[in-house]
């Protein structure tokens, strides 16, 4: 059957009045608020084709009509108008991003509050992915007689600490020479080019106190472990869910909560590549309903985008919420911080690699 632009039309009304009422939608209601030319039967007969298209589907007998997952993604495709940002959403966000550039956690935190205050939805970013930085510097810091403190700083702002115990014979003068050392060989390469040769050349230069480099090396390892083992993921307005009507079932809210807890297994939902404009930077990714792989997504939607450091995607944000969202006000959102986002860190990129 075809989906000539007559079935657009009332389709498209259909998925903008459920957005707004939560309720079945009726042929007499399109045809009184959404002005497209025609009457109440013949809208009652195209949609009841579009039930038979699965694009729309009646949730019980006599009933209005609701968008199925088919019918989101063609409206998300193909029918969904652009938003245009308020002058308040504009500021609130230029207002969030106003920070210092080394408060990173703060930037994120400070965002996924903001996003999930705007669209009114679980606000869902993943923070960058530290091994594929560069490290600005290493430090040693001596603390007292027995003991240093290792500081690695990322060209991202990430910076990371531990404190370890030293050897007798290691003094002052030493640690502040090795630490020059490390930052003249190690500053500016990414984890990945520490190699066995480059701690071999550090080793050389050392001439003596070698067993001091060990816990330097432990510690690079351990942030490497860490990161393999799991990027963080930072959440904000938890309980939005429970504003729609959809969700005061106490048993559908709890599976939603438990889920949220489980960090590893939203950063693998947040991933995917349903894209609205494929191939392109700062690609809007809207996974509907049934698209989502979990059982406690299937009546939920993802919308997500990439944020970056110049060319290279660092890290994931975006909303999770009903299948009945908003999908035009949340993906322009979305872009503002994304776009946002993009401009600090790269300002924050360029001003490190230019120490």
């Amino acid at each position: 059957m075809d989906m000539g632009e007559r079935k657009k039309k009332i389709l498209s009304s259909v998925v903008t009045e459920y957005i707004v009422s939560a309720e079945p939608v009726g042929s007499r209601n399109i045809a009184n608020k959404y002005n497209l030319g025609l009457s109440s039967a013949t809208i009652r007969n195209e949609m009841a084709d579009l039930e038979d298209m699965g694009y729309l589907e009646q949730p019980h007998t006599s009933a209005g009509r609701v968008p199925s997952d088919k019918g989101y993604r063609m409206y998300v495709n193909e029918l969904m108008n652009d938003y245009e940002l308020s002058v308040r959403d504009i500021k609130v966000i230029k207002s969030m991003m106003e920070l210092r550039l080394n408060q990173l956690d703060k930037l994120i935190t400070n965002a996924a509050k903001v996003l999930s205050e705007l669209t009114n939805y679980t606000a869902v970013f993943t923070a960058p992915e530290f091994k594929k930085g560069a490290i600005k510097t290493i430090e040693l810091v001596p603390i007292d007689e027995s003991s240093m403190l290792i500081i690695l700083v990322t060209n991202e702002g990430i910076m990371k600490n531990k404190r370890v115990m030293l050897p007798k014979s290691v003094t002052p003068e030493f640690i502040t020479k090795f630490s020059n050392l490390l930052k003249e060989k190690l500053s500016g390469l990414t984890i990945e080019e520490i190699s066995v040769g480059k701690i071999q050349e550090i080793k050389q230069a050392m001439q003596t106190n070698f067993e001091i480099l060990f816990p330097v090396l432990d510690f690079i390892t351990d942030i490497i472990d860490d990161v393999n083992k799991e990027t963080e993921v930072y959440l904000s307005g938890t309980t939005n869910i429970f504003n729609y009507p959809e969700y005061s079932d106490i048993g559908r809210a709890r599976e939603f909560l438990e889920l949220l807890d489980n960090k590893p297994v939203i950063k693998k939902a947040i991933s995917g590549n349903n894209e609205r404009r494929q191939g392109k930077k700062n690609a809007i990714s809207i996974k509907i309903g049934g698209e989502n792989e979990l059982d406690a997504l299937k009546n939920k939607s993802i919308i997500t985008a990439d944020y970056y450091i110049g060319e290279r995607a660092v890290g994931k944000l975006g909303v999770i919420g009903p299948t009945r969202m908003d999908y035009a006000k949340a993906v322009k959102r979305i872009e503002r911080i994304s776009a946002y986002m993009n401009k600090i860190l790269a300002e924050l990129y360029q001003n490190n690699k230019g120490d």
